[in-house]
């Protein structure tokens, strides 16, 4: 088997689709993309252009039967130390395959002998990403289960080794901590694929239970490690939510007390006492967006803790946004791990979204400043996948198929007088019809999601013409689009004799 056809098979994912990136040079000579969403199956000739460096490739891990064969956590920090990744997991005894990635940071990949569900995939990433103290990063699958019958695929995850053997996106040998060449990657990933039951039983740090009973488990992670200096302001104010949910009435004590024992060096008297004065107000959380304790964060397993964030007491997950790129477009947001569709308007509007997210996933977020929201779409907006459709699949492409239908399926007429008769006129080289006919044709095929307006606004789009006829004494607007814009194999159809006007009167 030649070496694209094995990475084709270690990396079997979604069979509808693969990802792209379009990449566009700057004035600043930074190469800027964005991802794209092809909806065709990915072949081995994808993996062959990848691994010779023709056109960079992107798998998508979740299948439409929300399984997955193989699942990622990527490492957004430029400054992670890959080596340390390795031999990390190699002392907690998992078997993840660390690379570095396009952007600098870091994939670790895991391979699994059989279909894992993508919610259990998810979680487990999530968890050995925030044990390694790096939970700020993504995990691939990024959604629980996908939409399909909306178009949604999922998120593609770039691929090792664009360009081979030269590639700078090499994978480390997890006993030698080398590079590894990409034939020797493949065969060692396919020979080391996980069990259901050792990636279920992979854990990180066990020991942290002995800290902060029923906390989070950042807090505990940290409490083991000790805090340093930089960080111990925010430290102990976190120490000091817990310690105000753990004893409300002693609580001021506690802090004193995780000062001294988890704090090296500890704070000042009077920097406890700043501490202690803003958590006297009442509307106190869990600074989980900042640090020291945001790359250890696991809000999965917090929100079950007694002592953790609770279901109000951190902002909903948002990532993952994706655009089905119709006409209009659909979104398509992962909230808290499940995958939510809204308009435009959804995802601008703060209240539309609210409204949304307790219709479709029973959950109302928290409300944040107009800023704050508008930071955060921005940020999604950053990151965003876009899936291409067929023209024919978007509103616009149903109108201007039913508009050919209109002015080349059905009867012409020959002469100006015709167009009286609801049909499109094919004279001089031009074809001349009604926008009132259009509108009816539409209606009668059950397309009714254009006004009048909206059709003069899509015929000016295909730089119709428009003009004022006089008819039979009556005045009327008509447009005009050249013939060769409709014309195909298809035998157009004659006009009946029609009675004239005066004959019917």
């Amino acid at each position: 088997m030649e070496l694209a056809e094995q990475f084709f098979k270690l990396f079997e994912g979604n069979k509808r689709a693969y990802g792209v990136v379009d990449l566009d040079d700057s004035s600043t000579g930074k190469k800027t993309g964005v991802y794209k969403i092809i909806k065709k199956p990915p072949e081995v000739q994808q993996w062959k252009d990848h691994l010779s460096g023709k056109q960079g490739l992107g798998i998508i891990p979740i299948m439409d039967d929300n399984t997955c064969f193989w699942g990622a956590i990527d490492v957004d920090n430029y400054q992670v130390d890959h080596k340390n990744l390795v031999e990390r997991l190699r002392k907690e005894k998992i078997i993840g395959w660390v690379a570095r990635s396009k952007s600098g940071g870091a994939h670790i990949y895991f391979f699994f002998k059989e279909p894992l569900k993508a919610s259990v995939v998810k979680k487990k990433l999530a968890e050995i990403a925030s044990g390694l103290g790096q939970a700020e990063g993504e995990v691939f699958p990024k959604q629980s289960e996908i939409l399909v019958e909306r178009g949604d695929t999922g998120n593609a995850l770039n691929m090792p080794y664009f360009k081979g053997s030269m590639s700078t996106r090499s994978v480390y040998d997890l006993k030698t901590v080398e590079i590894l060449a990409p034939k020797d990657f493949v065969k060692k990933a396919s020979q080391y694929k996980i069990t259901k039951q050792q990636f279920a039983d992979y854990k990180i740090n066990a020991s942290q239970d002995g800290y902060l009973p029923d906390g989070p488990p950042c807090l505990q992670h940290l409490c083991s490690m000790g805090f340093g200096e930089g960080s111990r302001n925010n430290a102990l104010f976190n120490l000091g939510v817990y310690s105000r949910m753990l004893d409300p009435d002693n609580w001021e004590a506690l802090i004193q007390k995780y000062n001294l024992e988890y704090l090296k060096p500890s704070l000042s008297h009077s920097e406890v006492g700043t501490v202690i004065k803003q958590l006297q107000r009442k509307d106190y959380f869990y600074k989980c967006e900042d640090q020291p304790i945001k790359p250890f964060c696991n809000k999965e397993v917090c929100v079950t803790r007694k002592h953790g964030v609770g279901p109000n007491g951190v902002q909903n997950n948002m990532s993952a946004l994706t655009k089905i790129d119709g006409d209009p477009p659909i979104w398509l947001l992962n909230v808290d791990g499940q995958r939510l569709e809204l308009s435009t308007d959804g995802l601008i509007s703060q209240t539309r979204f609210q409204k949304d997210c307790v219709s479709q996933i029973n959950k109302l977020p928290r409300t944040v400043s107009q800023n704050a929201w508008q930071t955060r779409i921005q940020l999604l907006l950053d990151g965003l996948t876009i899936v291409e459709v067929p023209p024919d699949a978007t509103i616009k492409g149903e109108f201007e198929d039913l508009l050919h239908s209109f002015c080349s399926e059905r009867a012409r007429g020959v002469e100006r007088d015709d167009i009286l008769q609801g049909v499109a006129v094919w004279m001089d080289g031009l074809v001349y019809f009604q926008v009132k006919d259009i509108k009816k044709h539409l209606s009668v095929n059950d397309f009714n999601h254009y006004s009048s307006s909206k059709i003069t606004l899509r015929l000016q789009n295909l730089e119709a013409d428009k003009m004022f006829w006089r008819v039979k004494g009556k005045g009327t607007h008509v447009w005009s689009l050249p013939q060769e814009y409709f014309e195909s194999d298809n035998e157009p159809m004659s006009l009946p004799d029609l009675p004239k006007p005066e004959d019917i009167i």
